[in-house]
Formats: structure tokens, sequence, C-alpha cells
């Protein structure tokens, strides 16, 4: 990977300092990043599960893009800043992609580090949780917390995983090893989902929050669900796809909402409460796709997100 962290220089004060003035290479010894808690990049440059799901592609470029929005982002107080470079797979094979990426953040999360995964497509939320499955104590129970059009939930064409299908992998990985299956989707778009996709995901027991939801008048019975579904599990997985905002605000993506949610004042009080949690164990953007945004705006949108969540991030995870 190129190391691509460069930026505006306000100077060294502390307090006017930048994200690529202070990240490092990823390195778990704790005598290296003193007594902040490290948030540490993960690049999952991809696309392969979006073509095997006939999407639009360009995410492969994710990553690159989203760490050169994120350069010019003030440093968290709390929080120490590493990159672990991009994971690596074998051409097309995506589930070799979601094992590699699955290594890497069992690896951050066993050296005290909460994942940042920039992607790529949005296949790597099934290695981002099987990873934190891996990292966690006996019986903990992680739960995903998706903000997406899309249920992500398809059937496995021919048995391979493609970006449609990262939580049908969660469920039957849960089922057959005995775990709960946890799965809040946040912003679904009905016109992106069959009857059929949303009837299989409901017995499976996924809750749906449709893109109504983001009124600002059903605010409160939105956080309310929220925070039962953070009581319920021990960890959370949260992950942003970026086609789940309106097209307008977020073209450069696999399959653009017309009619998606804004990135406004309700959804970042959601994104917030979900971050000042302390339950979360990882965050990840998906299918940022440089090629096909418009003035870089989708990549922006995601280093916004994570700016919102960062700075509401509880320290202890």
């Amino acid at each position: 990977m190129t190391w691509v962290w460069r930026g505006r220089d306000d100077g060294s004060d502390p307090a006017a300092q930048r994200w690529h003035q202070v990240i490092r290479p990823w390195d778990a010894s704790p005598l290296t990043r003193g007594r902040k808690r490290p948030i540490v990049v993960i690049g999952y440059p991809t696309d392969a599960g979006v073509r095997a799901n006939l999407g639009r592609t360009g995410s492969a470029d994710g990553p690159a893009a989203l760490r050169t929005a994120c350069a010019n982002l003030p440093v968290p107080t709390s929080h120490a800043l590493f990159d672990a470079g991009d994971v690596i797979g074998t051409g097309d094979d995506v589930e070799s992609w979601q094992s590699s990426l699955a290594a890497a953040v069992a690896a951050v999360r066993a050296g005290g580090g909460t994942p940042l995964v920039l992607g790529g497509g949005h296949d790597q939320a099934f290695g981002h949780w099987l990873g934190t499955v891996r990292a966690a104590s006996d019986g903990a129970v992680v739960g995903c917390i998706n903000f997406d059009a899309h249920i992500d939930m398809r059937s496995l064409p021919g048995g391979r995983a493609n970006s449609g299908t990262p939580y049908s992998q969660v469920h039957a990985w849960s089922v057959a090893h005995g775990r709960p299956f946890k799965y809040l989707v946040l912003g679904m778009q009905p016109p992106h989902n069959t009857p059929a996709l949303i009837h299989v995901a409901c017995g499976a027991g996924a809750q749906l929050v449709d893109a109504d939801a983001f009124h600002p008048g059903q605010e409160a019975s939105l956080l309310q669900l929220i925070d039962r579904f953070v009581a319920s599990v021990d960890l959370v997985c949260l992950s942003i796809d970026l086609d789940v905002f309106s097209a307008a605000a977020s073209p450069g993506v696999s399959a653009p909402s017309p009619m998606g949610i804004a990135p406004d004042a309700t959804f970042r009080t959601v994104v917030r409460r979900i971050a000042a949690s302390g339950k979360i164990a990882g965050i990840e953007i998906a299918e940022c796709a440089p090629s096909l945004d418009i003035g870089g705006r989708t990549a922006r949108l995601g280093a916004a997100v994570i700016d919102t969540i960062v700075r509401s991030f509880a320290v202890a995870s």
C-alpha cells in the first residue's frame, strides 16, 4: 500500500493537528501508543463481490479515496490513530478476501485496537464480523448494525459469496455454531429489496427499519429501538454502506439510492447514540467507488461519518 496520508499542516500544536500528522503504521505493542486506545485503519480494496452481484464496480479504489478524505480530519483527543494497510485476497475469490479481512480484524482486536475497515464491496461485512467473533471472549454476542438501503441477506449463488450476501453468511455461521443472530438494518429501502428477501430476513430474526424512520418526528422511537438492540448484545460491528444516503449526497456507490436518507441531524443523533454505547467493536465504511463519484463528495461524506463516530466513540469497547 502506498502511504497516502498527506494534507494541510497547521502546525505542531496538538489542538491543531490532523489525522495525516499523527497516524502511524500499526504496531500492536502498547509501548508504541501510550495510553490512548488505538483506532486502526484496514483497507479492503476489492470490488470482486460487487462484480459478482452485478453491481457497478469501482469500490476497489475506495480505501485510498477514503484515506485521502480522512487525512485532514482533526485528531481525536481520546484515541491514537494507526494504519494496518490493505488486506489481500485472491483475484475474484470473495471468500479469500473475507478470510484475509477476518484475520486482520482479529489481530487488531487481539492487540487492543478498534478496526476501522475502509472498503471495498460490502462483502467485507462478513469478514469484519467473523474476525470480531474470533477475537471476542467465549460466549460473547456480537451483533451487527448496518446502515444500508439493502438488507444484504441474499442467497449465495452457487454457494459463492458476493456483496449482497454478507449477512446471510453471518446468519449461516451463527446457526452452524449455535450462536444468536443479531442483525439490525437501518435505512432500508423497500424498492431495493424484494418481498421474498424481506420475508427471509424477518424469518431469520433480522430487524428492519426503513428510511421513513429517519424523519425527525420518529427520532425518539428510533433511539429506543437502537437502545434495546444494543442492550441485547455484548459487542457491535457497525457498518455504514454509503448507498444508505440519497444519491445526491452519495453518488459514488455501486447502487445509488434516489430516495435514501439524508446525512442530517437525525442521522448524526442516531449514529452518535450507537458510537457512545461503549459496545462498538469495529466500524466499516463500504462501497465508496471514486470512479463513480462527483467531485469526491461520497468519499468526503464517508470521512464526515467517520469523524462523527470517532468524536462520540466511547473509549471502552
